[in-house]
């Protein structure tokens, strides 16, 4: 699992569609709206906004891809003769990419410390830090789940939109859903984004009680999201999810392998 955990590391520093969707596209959309809205208190917002969106793609429209590239590729082939089970690919996996996103959301929060002068207390720092990495193992794991259900780049590329977009639109990262229909802060409360941006936006202002019940409910997407995406877990290329047997989601629980049946 550490071997495992180590090569997905270094690989993940590598990959450009990562650095893009994670670091450059984030930052431009940061400066660009922090500049044309001149306000202090929407530019902490827009700055917590382009962290949590910036987890969100980084899994949903890159690492869902990198899965899907290495699955199609027979490298979980090889990785499939080997004693580790699926839950430990899983976590390795998710923790590197875990590690890799705590690293870009300190860069993108840096970039709006140093360009718009927000403050972070060391607490606040601390319970933010803490948030990015559950809402990273979150994300992550729910890419695993997009891939383990595309074929292809297309298949790919629109469920990862189907869920993804939604999530940034009925969320109230970047403007607020007072007004909104009933129907679409529904949709939103049935969403893990809305709970990741709320409990971000509640550990930058260091307020604890305002973070442990969104927290909680994130944690809990998290683990439902990792039981689906471990269930469902794919290492052959050729065999279809649909078609997985009961017994087949069993074992992904407790080996490297299943049998077609």
């Amino acid at each position: 699992m550490g071997t495992i955990f180590r090569t997905f590391l270094v690989s993940g520093f590598r990959d450009g569609y990562l650095l893009f969707w994670s670091i450059v596209f984030p930052i431009g959309l940061l400066l660009g709206l922090g500049y044309y809205f001149d306000s202090p208190g929407y530019r902490e917002q827009l700055l917590v906004a382009t962290v949590s969106m910036s987890v969100l793609f980084g899994a949903c429209i890159t690492t869902a891809f990198f899965i899907m590239w290495h699955r199609n590729r027979g490298v979980y082939k090889l990785l499939r003769a080997t004693p580790v089970s699926t839950v430990q690919f899983v976590l390795a996996f998710s923790l590197a990419r875990t590690v890799i996103m705590l690293l870009v959301g300190l860069v993108i929060w840096f970039t709006g410390t140093v360009v718009f002068g927000i403050s972070l207390t060391w607490p606040a720092f601390l319970l933010v830090l803490t948030v990015l990495a559950l809402g990273t193992l979150c994300f992550t794991c729910l890419s695993f789940f997009i891939a383990n259900f595309a074929r292809n780049e297309a298949q790919t590329s629109m469920i990862s939109n189907l869920l993804s977009l939604p999530m940034v639109f009925t969320s109230e990262a970047f403007y607020s859903l007072q007004n909104a229909p009933q129907w679409i802060q529904v949709i939103g409360k049935l969403m893990p984004f809305s709970y990741f941006v709320e409990a971000l936006l509640a550990a930058k202002q260091g307020e604890f009680m305002e973070l442990y019940e969104p927290f909680l409910i994130l944690l809990a997407f998290t683990v439902g999201i990792l039981v689906l995406a471990v269930a469902t877990f794919r290492w052959d290329p050729d065999f279809s999810v649909i078609r997985l047997p009961i017994r087949g989601l069993a074992n992904n629980f407790t080996s490297g392998s299943y049998r077609q049946q």
